[in-house]
């Protein structure tokens, strides 16, 4: 009798214990896709646009502009309808957008495809209040089939880039280090999986501790260029992606949409 019930102790016992690996094993599973919920979340997209919603024939809505030769156009896209045309301009024409983040390192990735031969555009990623200036950040063009940066007194190639074809790009700009990094590929996929050519130095040292502005800029230009799906976010992790299109154009990404002031 007493090892009988000595069975039915021990048979209970093990049912509690089950019961409360169960319930520990859920609560810890609870609390890991808390975490990586809020990891995602947290994640800030600062800008993300395929030019949609904008008009042909205009420069971004709401971005600093000058000059009259960086517009919306219909005619040269990669996705959708609509991309942003670098088609010109005096020396110093430009189209931006501000970035408002406190975190030193922002990446920024579009499509992009370079149209004859020649220079054409800049990318700059821009540390310091005033838009319009070169040093305090990544300084880079397209140029005879390459990619540049400029280190502060002569044009040094980046990589190879071949013109009259789209790429993808995606820069890295580490403020407080005052480098970036430039990766490059057939599409997303390819470029967020490259070998990036790495530490390469801004123009001059970050004037300011963060990123304020992203730039397209003219200089010089001979090539037109053309920029689609451009995304800006904080840090050097790409967003996660869903399946899920937007208007034909970028993946929407999941994310805290963060807002951006700028000028006209």
């Amino acid at each position: 009798m007493k090892h009988k019930f000595d069975q039915i102790r021990s048979l209970s016992l093990n049912r509690k214990t089950t019961v409360f690996s169960t319930l520990i094993l859920s609560f810890s599973m609870v609390i890991c896709c808390f975490v990586v919920t809020q990891s995602v979340v947290a994640q800030d997209i600062l800008l993300q646009t395929g030019f949609e919603d904008f008009t042909v024939g205009a420069p971004p809505t709401d971005w600093s502009v000058r000059g009259e030769q960086i517009n919306v156009t219909g005619d040269t896209v990669k996705t959708g309808n609509k991309a942003l045309g670098i088609l010109g301009g005096a020396n110093d024409d430009r189209c931006g957008v501000a970035i408002e983040t406190e975190n030193p390192i922002i990446s920024v990735e579009f499509w992009v495809m370079i149209t004859g031969a020649g220079r054409s555009f800049n990318l700059k990623v821009i540390s310091d209040d005033d838009i319009g200036t070169n040093d305090g950040g990544v300084y880079m063009n397209w140029n005879e089939n390459a990619v540049r940066l400029y280190n502060g007194s002569a044009w040094v190639a980046i990589a190879e880039f071949p013109f009259g074809s789209w790429r993808y790009v995606r820069v890295v700009a580490d403020v407080s280090k005052s480098e970036f990094d430039y990766y490059v590929g057939k599409d997303r996929d390819e470029t967020l999986l490259a070998e990036p050519v790495s530490g390469l130095a801004f123009r001059k040292p970050a004037t300011k501790p963060t990123v304020q502005w992203v730039a397209f800029h003219v200089y010089s230009s001979v090539a037109q260029g053309f920029v689609d799906d451009l995304l800006i976010y904080e840090g050097a992790d790409p967003p996660v992606s869903t399946p899920v299109e937007s208007k034909g154009k970028l993946t929407t990404y999941w994310g805290k949409v963060k807002q951006h002031s700028s000028t006209q």
